[in-house]
């Protein structure tokens, strides 16, 4: 059972020495903004900021970007920061080395599979108990009401990722099926769909609506709160985040490569080739994600 950690032992070099390199890994380099003293202190510099990470919208990115970052000096405080410290307490790591650790655990499934496996009891699922558990990264905040919490604690700012719903869905389908034809996609797609009707959080939580992670309620119409305070955009996620970070006082920036990219390069097909059923069936699982975040109607 220490296999991958002794493989990740062995491989930490390797991993470390090609971070500015791109490739086919998802787990390409992280590029820091670690310039020297800044000309300007932000006044939010020292103020309290946590993320949100909601499935399948670029957190994995934002999360290895902030793990890289030496400690004491990260950038914000994250559910999967605290996995990973657990982890590494765990397994006598030392936490300069949390970003090479998440980076290679994340670097493919047969990698992380295995390694999840190993460290389950660090994990924090939720329900405890429950079905369909989700890892309290991804758990939205209706769910727990310990994440929720977390989430509105005073004087601390959230931010999170939404993305297009129907690219989302695709991304997440990919990393758990592997039709790669539009009847089969199709037919697939249909079952999970009129299964997520009655089990939200199968597939721990990569299907679930996104404003329920933001809003605690499955329409926007409904909410009494707002769990998370900045809401970035995956389709401009660069520039966003780099704007956020500047405002917050933060020297840190993405990786030159998207995380896990690699997790659902097997299939050539995009969104463009799912037959119109199966974008209406998306369409209308998702509207309320369409509805709250102003994505347009896809066309099908």
């Amino acid at each position: 059972m220490q296999i991958p950690l002794l493989l990740w032992c062995t491989s930490l070099p390797l991993v470390a020495s090609n971070r500015h390199n791109s490739g086919d890994s998802e787990m390409n380099a992280v590029n820091f903004l670690q310039t020297g003293v800044a000309t300007f202190v932000s006044p939010l510099a020292e103020a309290c900021l946590r993320f949100m990470h909601i499935p399948k919208t670029g957190g994995t990115s934002i999360d290895s970007a902030n793990l890289h970052l030496p400690p004491g000096q990260r950038a914000f405080d994250s559910y999967m920061l605290h996995t990973y410290d657990r982890i590494a307490e765990a397994d006598q790591i030392d936490e300069k080395d949390l970003g090479n650790l998440f980076d290679f655990t994340h670097s493919s499934w047969r990698v992380y599979t295995p390694f999840k496996k190993l460290h389950r009891r660090l994990y924090h699922w939720l329900p405890p108990g429950g079905m369909d558990q989700c890892q309290d990264v991804h758990t939205p905040p209706s769910r727990s009401s310990a994440v929720a919490l977390y989430y509105q604690e005073d004087h601390c700012t959230t931010f999170c990722v939404v993305r297009e719903p129907l690219a989302r869905f695709w991304s997440a389908f990919q990393m758990f099926y592997y039709a790669c034809d539009p009847e089969s996609v199709d037919k697939k797609a249909q079952e999970l769909l009129s299964d997520l009707l009655t089990r939200p959080y199968e597939r721990q939580c990569f299907f679930m609506l996104q404003v329920e992670s933001i809003y605690g309620v499955t329409n926007k119409t409904a909410a009494t709160h707002q769990y998370c305070n900045r809401i970035l955009h995956q389709e401009n996620l660069n520039q966003e985040f780099d704007a956020l970070m500047a405002e917050f006082g933060r020297n840190v920036e993405l990786p030159e490569e998207d995380m896990m990219s690699n997790w659902t390069d097997s299939c050539n097909m995009t969104v463009a080739d799912l037959r119109p059923e199966t974008k209406a069936a998306v369409y209308e699982y998702f509207k309320a994600d369409y509805e709250a975040f102003g994505y347009p109607k896809p066309d099908f």
